[in-house]
């Protein structure tokens, strides 16, 4: 029963070639994987170890330890038959073909023997003893390997006395019926043990084995029944006459050298055809380095290694070695130049050696390699370069003297195919591949535009030698709202958008114009121009109004802009860097205007920009400053002007600059990251805050907060999660908050945006749209995105007088009445507003005739006298209405009113 799992079969190893194939998957092709491949491989093959051994333990516990002890004529030593079972597995016979390794033995014999002579408990500790003998002698295997072994010739060893005690009759000299239970034994422990083998190699991630069993069945099976045939003469012979076994041994000498010999001569012919093909891959491949790394993955085959290399030794001086690598793994490396390379003791050795030659390097010197053949290619004139084949793969064996004669004519082979022509056209596609790299590194491989390394280098040879009259000018751009689309549509669609740009800015430009991307969406033009910069003036126009025009992105319309900073070389002393960089900061001062707009770089601009990070630097600290304060604007029911809700509003109180509005922080916070820490802070304080309020709520309601919610805040992963864990630290209510999100960061349209918003409207938190209408607002939009309130963007509150301002107000109450949606106005600063938007039917409201925003303290105090005051200002007539003044010392003006 050749039960053992050897060589290039062992789990252990298939195991590290299926995770090191998982890490080359691209994502683009990417499969979903099973609940099974998502176990790890090393897991799956205990899995099935376990299950194996437990079947073994099953069939002993119900059949085999009721089983009787055969009758004999003599009593044979369970230790003696553990012996021979260990010298059986040792003695096997390995065939090697391509990657597989079939091994077969004389270890049905003593197995066979066993059934009649020994106790069912005797022969499953000798069969135990003498399995794991053989496993544990030479070299080490994986313990994974071990137990998987012992587990499966456990198993076959109750399957076989299963068979023979069921169907022999075992109380007498053998007879027909015992024959026939015998081979029945060992053939269906050999079935068993091919599903067995295959089912693990399949398992631990190598390729499908099952289309091979009945390769694998038959040829164990013709083991299997000569085996069987000998220990059955055998088992004959010690009934009769134990004294003439001697007889048996030449038949098993005879048995065991033509297993050898049929396996010799397998693996002679399995070279001859590899050595065939190689000589077909030589003549017949049209380019020499697709042609060296196909013939060096054969030669791994051939010799079942980890590393095949070929070296091609340098032609001239100061030309480098060029080496072509091939691993197991599916890695390689073609005609790649290796400084150096020579000066290594193995090449070194190459240079002088007249043969191929085994190579170890010594315990300093680092290498790949553990051990390795080495032939010199070598011409008819000189000397050409080497061929290595490194680190056997099969365990427990090394490479031969017959090896390294194989080594030698492949070797001929490729000095042959080197020296007639093929060199030459290798050196000629080195050139070409030179060439290709140089370009990649040199140029944007989304929009074949120069990169910022090659722009800068222009933009230096034209500083170091200016055109009389002219002035060196560099136009920086870039796209207005881009992360918009990468958020909407995906990051595809945000390169589609990118190479789209480049070819527009193409085609506005001249020949001699130079245009790059510079990272992201950024991109820069070199331009010659005069002093006034008309030239320049009238490109960066051309740039803007051809970026105006919509584009096909994804099935959909987009529309985007562009900011532009030109900075003009001033003298010969400016430097590539200094000119990029003044044109970025002249694109800042463009987009901090309204963007879609060019500006030329002054100095004093700088200066802003230095104190724009110092701010962001200054932002980032003020946490822990605790220089960030919370100011609440009330929200009122506009039929009673009851105070239903409180608007949490962020604001700064500087040490040197004063209170700083939201206006002029949040986009620093935005760029910076300090938008998660800020937003959470904002969150838990205003939750706390309406706790403490909440005996102010309207009869029968309770008085609710909103926060404003940013997109890198609904973007983390974890944003529920803490959401959650706020509500549960300040106990305030879920359905006392109200998160207001602007469309623009509504309206991800992903499947993770839609599932984190309605995971929190799970919670009872209700969701409002801030200024709508003024974003990418649209039925399709609300439909898909479940929201409670839509607030009324303070553009569309208009003068009182002038009803056709209030179109879009109306059709925003009328849109969120059919839909169900409460609706809010922002910015009510008069009554005849106030009129307007009850006339309109617009539910509640919020702006400077009712409160500014207020500090917490001001705010309980705004609370209490509009509780006090509310049934007689209520009872009034509405022209008579005034806004309710703001408690002393709580209202602090703002540079921009929020």
């Amino acid at each position: 029963m050749t039960t053992l799992l050897r060589g290039n079969t062992d789990p252990g190893e298939m195991t590290e070639g299926s995770e090191r194939a998982s890490e080359a998957i691209p994502h683009s092709v990417y499969r979903p994987q099973s609940a099974l491949a998502r176990i790890p491989a090393a897991a799956r093959i205990w899995l099935l170890t376990a299950g194996i051994a437990t079947a073994a333990a099953i069939a002993y516990v119900v059949f085999v330890r009721h089983l009787d002890a055969p009758m004999t004529p003599i009593d044979l030593p369970w230790p003696l038959l553990a012996f021979a079972v260990a010298a059986a597995e040792l003695r096997a016979v390995e065939v090697h073909f391509r990657r597989e390794t079939h091994s077969f033995s004389l270890s049905e014999f003593p197995a066979v023997v066993g059934l009649f002579f020994v106790s069912p408990g005797g022969y499953l500790a000798a069969i135990l003893v003498g399995s794991a003998a053989a496993l544990l002698v030479g070299s080490r295997r994986p313990v994974i390997k071990v137990a998987f072994n012992l587990s499966n010739t456990m198993l076959m060893a109750m399957l076989s006395m299963a068979v023979v005690h069921t169907f022999g009759s075992l109380d007498g000299l053998p007879d027909l019926r015992d024959w026939f239970a015998a081979f029945g034994a060992t053939m269906s422990a050999t079935i068993l043990t091919a599903i067995s083998i295959s089912t693990v190699i399949t398992l631990s991630g190598g390729a499908s084995q099952f289309q091979k069993l009945p390769e694998m069945i038959r040829f164990g099976g013709m083991v299997a029944f000569a085996n069987t045939s000998l220990a059955l003469l055998a088992v004959s012979i010690l009934w009769l006459d134990p004294a003439l076994l001697w007889l048996l041994a030449l038949p098993l000498a005879t048995v065991f050298l033509a297993y050898r010999a049929y396996g010799s001569e397998r693996e002679k012919h399995e070279r001859l055809e590899l050595l065939y093909q190689a000589s077909r891959i030589l003549q017949n491949s049209p380019e020499m380095d697709s042609a060296l790394l196909t013939l060096l993955g054969h030669a791994r085959t051939m010799f079942r290694a980890e590393l095949a290399e070929v070296v091609l030794y340098p032609r001239a001086a100061g030309e480098e070695a060029l080496r072509t690598r091939s691993w197991h793994d599916g890695s390689s490396e073609t005609m790649v130049p290796v400084p150096g390379l020579l000066m290594d003791p193995l090449h070194e050795r190459v240079r002088t050696a007249q043969s191929p030659f085994f190579h170890g390097p010594s315990a300093d010197e680092p290498s790949d390699l553990s051990q390795a053949m080495v032939s010199p290619l070598r011409g008819e004139s000189e000397l050409i370069g080497s061929l290595v084949i490194a680190n056997r793969l099969t365990e427990g064996t090394t490479f031969s003297a017959d090896d390294l004669r194989l080594l030698e004519t492949l070797a001929h082979q490729a000095a042959a195919a080197l020296e007639n022509g093929h060199l030459e056209q290798s050196l000629a596609e080195l050139s070409r591949l030179k060439e290709q790299l140089r370009y990649q590194a040199y140029h944007d491989p989304l929009t074949n535009l120069p990169n910022r390394s090659l722009f800068l280098d222009t933009v230096t040879e034209r500083l170091a030698a200016p055109v009389a009259g002219r002035s060196t000018v560099v136009l920086f751009l870039d796209l207005d709202d881009f992360k918009i689309v990468n958020d909407t549509l995906g990051h595809a669609a945000g390169d589609r958008l990118l190479a789209e740009v480049a070819d527009r800015l193409r085609n506005v430009l001249r020949a001699e114009d130079v245009s790059a991307r510079l990272g992201g969406d950024e991109f820069g033009v070199l331009l010659d121009d005069g002093p006034d910069l008309a030239h320049s003036m009238t490109v960066a126009t051309r740039m803007i109004d051809a970026l105006r025009f919509s584009l096909q992105i994804a099935g959909q319309e987009i529309q985007v802009g562009a900011s532009i900073g030109i900075a003009v070389a001033r003298s010969r002393m400016d430097t590539a860097d200094e000119l990029l960089r003044n044109a970025d900061v002249a694109m800042y001062t463009a987009k901090a205007s309204g963007k879609n707009r060019v500006a030329v770089f002054e100095p004093t601009m700088h200066a802003a920009i230095v104190a724009r990070q110092a701010l962001s630097a200054e932002l980032a600290r003020s946490l822990g400053r605790g220089e960030l304060v919370v100011y609440y604007q009330p929200i009122v029911e506009l039929a009673t002007g009851v105070t239903t809700g409180l608007e949490a509003l962020v604001r700064w109180r500087h040490p040197t600059r004063g209170l700083i509005g939201p206006n002029d922080f949040i986009g620093l916070a935005e760029e910076t990251g300090t938008i998660l820490a800020l937003g959470a802070w904002v969150l838990e304080e205003a939750c706390v805050q309406a706790v403490k309020w909440t005996a102010f709520g309207p009869p029968g309601r309770d008085l609710t907060v909103t926060v404003n919610l940013s997109a890198q805040q609904l973007a983390e992963p974890t944003f529920v999660d803490d959401l959650q864990a706020i509500l549960a630290r300040t106990g305030l209510a879920p359905d006392r908050l109200v998160l207001e999100m602007t469309e623009t960061v509504m309206f991800h349209d992903t499947s993770t945006t839609i599932a984190r918003l309605e995971t929190i409207r799970a919670l009872g938190i209700r969701i409002a749209i801030d200024d709508f209408g003024t974003g990418y607002s649209s039925l399709g939009h609300l439909r898909r995105f479940r929201v409670d309130i839509l607030k009324i963007a303070q553009e569309f509150v208009g003068p009182a007088d002038s009803r056709e301002d209030w179109a879009f107000a109306g059709a925003i109450v009328a849109l969120g009445r059919t839909l169900g949606l409460a609706i809010i106005a922002e910015g009510i600063e008069d009554v005849g507003q106030l009129e307007h938007l009850r006339e309109l039917g617009c539910e509640s409201g919020q702006g400077y005739l009712f409160a500014r925003p207020l500090a917490a303290d001001a705010v309980t105090r705004f609370l209490q006298a509009s509780a006090e005051a509310q049934t007689s200002r209520m009872a009034r007539p509405t022209s008579e209405i005034e806004p309710l003044p703001a408690p002393p010392g709580s209202y602090e003006p703002l540079p921009s009113p929020s």
